[in-house]
């Protein structure tokens, strides 16, 4: 009955495609060689629950979605890979249309109400002096319990409300042994320093969280993905926090120390170079580049959950991403600690965690 279906969706498709080369120049109809390709979009648009506007919508995203095949295929056939890459829900869009949507200004500084209302704030910076031997070798807050379910942004962007969430469930659980799946909707209704889905800082959300007492639980104010009217006012908050520390910049010493305490959210910038294998990446542990630059800018925020020292191969980070979890490894990726003085993607100059008193 599978290949029926699947058999007639792929008759269906290349009737309309050809009818639609003879209408317009635009749109050929896929040739014989293209054919499992064809049967691989339209199991992967099945998978991924696609669907598109017209037929000339679809056929354009086919020729995305062929050259992404085609990319992911070429990189994997190379040989010395400490990555994989593999075909995702982001398989029908260009790096352009990606980092669109899910880079630019996803973090991002102070919005026009806090410029109007406070002086800019300085942070308080995380202080502790040890050395690299004596910290652990590994630490993974997932094995303790201390990290909920891997989340999904959608189009939204505020990747700054998931990474500030992540890390209050992970410290309120390593405070109260509870853990609580927690608001990001809140903060995208509710955070006016922020600029909701065009982006926000993490330092804006701990400090609406301190005002508030905590946040929500996500039952009861749950993720739509847009942002709408808050009502802070009608939700009980949960897991409250005093504030929240500044790593010190360019010191992974540092960025350890924090994390062997409790998950700490992080900021990666990005280049052209560098989207095609992010936006694509299926496993292992992800090296931006010989020199780990990445871009300048403050583009995407996500939370440390752990590092391995011991593996035998590269050393890494254990980061959690807001994508869903059929990116990376179940929504995870490992990312290779080498790099500059500011870190993979400049992961080391914007990294934070809550704290509670």
């Amino acid at each position: 009955m599978e290949y029926m279906i699947l058999a007639s969706s792929l008759l269906i498709l290349l009737v309309t495609w050809a009818c639609t080369a003879t209408a317009t120049a635009t749109a050929p109809a896929p040739a014989v060689e293209e054919l499992p390709v064809a049967e691989h979009f339209e199991r992967w648009m099945i998978r991924h629950e696609r669907s598109y506007k017209d037929d000339l919508e679809k056929a354009k995203r086919f020729e995305i979605f062929k050259r992404n095949k085609e990319y992911v295929e070429s990189f994997n056939r190379a040989e010395n890979r400490s990555y994989r890459l593999g075909l995702n829900a982001f398989s029908d869009m260009t790096d352009e249309e990606f980092t669109a949507k899910y880079f630019k200004n996803c973090s991002r500084g102070p919005g026009p109400q806090r410029r109007r209302r406070h002086a800019p704030p300085e942070p308080p910076l995380f202080q502790e002096n040890v050395s690299l031997e004596q910290l652990p070798p590994s630490v993974d807050w997932r094995e303790q319990g201390a990290v909920t379910d891997v989340k999904d942004q959608g189009g939204c962007g505020c990747c700054w409300a998931f990474a500030a969430v992540a890390a209050m469930e992970g410290l309120n659980k390593i405070l109260s042994e509870i853990l609580l799946d927690l608001s990001e909707q809140q903060l995208l209704d509710c955070d006016t320093d922020s600029f909701g889905c065009a982006g926000g800082s993490i330092m804006y959300a701990f400090e609406y969280a301190v005002e508030k007492g905590g946040l929500a639980m996500e039952i009861d104010y749950p993720y739509v993905g847009v942002q709408q009217t808050c009502r802070d006012a009608d939700v009980d908050t949960f897991a409250g926090i005093s504030g929240y520390r500044v790593v010190p910049w360019n010191s992974e010493t540092a960025l350890r120390s924090a994390v062997a305490k409790q998950p700490v959210t992080i900021v990666v910038s990005y280049s052209a170079g560098f989207v095609p294998s992010f936006k694509n990446y299926d496993g292992g542990v992800f090296v931006p580049g010989p020199s780990g630059d990445c871009g300048t800018g403050v583009d995407h925020a996500m939370v440390v959950v752990g590092y391995d020292t011991v593996v035998p191969f590269v050393p890494f980070w254990i980061v959690k991403n807001s994508w869903g979890s059929n990116w990376g490894e179940d929504g995870y990726i490992r990312i290779a600690r080498e790099g500059g003085l500011s870190g993979p993607c400049s992961m080391y100059q914007e990294a934070i965690f809550p704290v509670a008193s």
